[in-house]
């Protein structure tokens, strides 16, 4: 027997919900820390530039090579020796006078030498003072490693800022990390020189050297140097010629004679100085201005140009981090 079946009921199952996928939050430029680092890239280009600080370090630099072969402890020893026998000639020319009744106009340019001898000395004896305080000062300022690099240093981390800036702020996502990477190895170059150069120490002793130095570092004292000169040029002339036979034996002759023969030595000695420091005061008064320039943006002098670095260096490397794209918060 033939059983027909109830028709199959049709099963109407429910639409599967599609399948999606997380949506990422946004990623968020900061633009504050982006322009931030742009600004002060262009000001780190544009500082040394209009501040002079090339011309500056490069003649700061000038003037430490110049002054080497005077600040050796056995020139300035010799140095020493010459006032000595300046003073002691003219002690013995002043007992021979006095001694012998020589009067006056006999020999104009001892006369004068009589006259001017002591303050002369005491000139002399003040410059050797001045240098030889500013000998272990000098002598650290001298191991600053490329100390007129200083400024390409700053322009070419501001360089780098600059570009850091632009990408962060509008070049593609995908090259953020790499620039801002960049930025921050720059900035730890800028930030790691003052100690790896002893700019750290130098400075401050260059702080000190010139505060040593200002007072012969000037165009009235090198004049003044000058007309001493002149006047013990005028002494030996007479001394080594017409006085020669004058003085009776003794110490006060002995002296004189010392003198006389030293003094190819100390005239040697005295032109060089003399020289060295007129030659150095365009550079003198550049390094001054550099002190200058540190105290415009309200640092306490040379002393504080590491720090300036070092500080230049943190920010750089802190904006760039902090302008790297973020993703947004996700709102509640």
């Amino acid at each position: 027997m033939t059983t027909t079946g109830q028709p199959l009921m049709t099963l109407e199952l429910p639409c599967a919900p599609p399948v999606t996928a997380a949506v990422a939050a946004p990623l968020r430029r900061p633009k504050g820390p982006a322009l931030g680092l742009l600004g002060l890239g262009v000001l780190l280009v544009l500082g040394p530039i209009v501040g002079g600080m090339f011309a500056k370090t490069a003649a700061g630099e000038q003037m430490i090579e110049q002054f080497a072969p005077h600040m050796q402890s056995d020139v300035l020893a010799r140095y020493g020796s010459d006032i000595h026998m300046l003073q002691g000639g003219a002690t013995g020319v002043d007992a021979i006078y006095h001694r012998q009744d020589i009067p006056r106009g006999r020999f104009p340019g001892l006369d004068e030498f009589r006259r001017e001898s002591t303050a002369i000395v005491g000139r002399a004896s003040d410059l050797l003072d001045r240098v030889r305080g500013a000998q272990g000062d000098y002598q650290q300022v001298a191991r600053i490693g490329g100390f007129d690099r200083i400024p390409f240093l700053i322009v070419a981390c501001g360089i780098v800022a600059i570009f850091g800036g632009c990408v962060l702020l509008a070049g593609r996502r995908s090259r953020a990390w790499p620039a801002a990477v960049l930025v921050v190895l720059a900035s730890a170059a800028i930030g790691v020189y003052p100690f790896v150069s002893d700019l750290y120490g130098g400075a401050q002793a260059g702080q000190r050297m010139l505060h040593s130095l200002a007072p012969v570092m000037t165009p009235h004292e090198v004049r003044q140097l000058q007309d001493d000169f002149i006047v013990l040029v005028n002494a030996d002339g007479e001394l080594s010629t017409n006085f020669r036979g004058v003085p009776r034996p003794g110490q006060p002759a002995t002296a004189v004679a010392t003198l006389v023969k030293g003094w190819p030595g100390i005239s040697s000695d005295l032109a060089s100085l003399v020289g060295v420091i007129n030659d150095n005061i365009s550079n003198f008064n550049a390094l001054d201005d550099l002190d200058t320039l540190t105290r415009a943006v309200g640092l306490p002098g040379l002393g504080a140009f590491p720090w300036l670095l070092v500080g230049i260096g943190a920010a750089s490397a802190g904006l760039a981090v902090g302008a790297l794209p973020r993703r947004e918060k996700e709102s509640s």
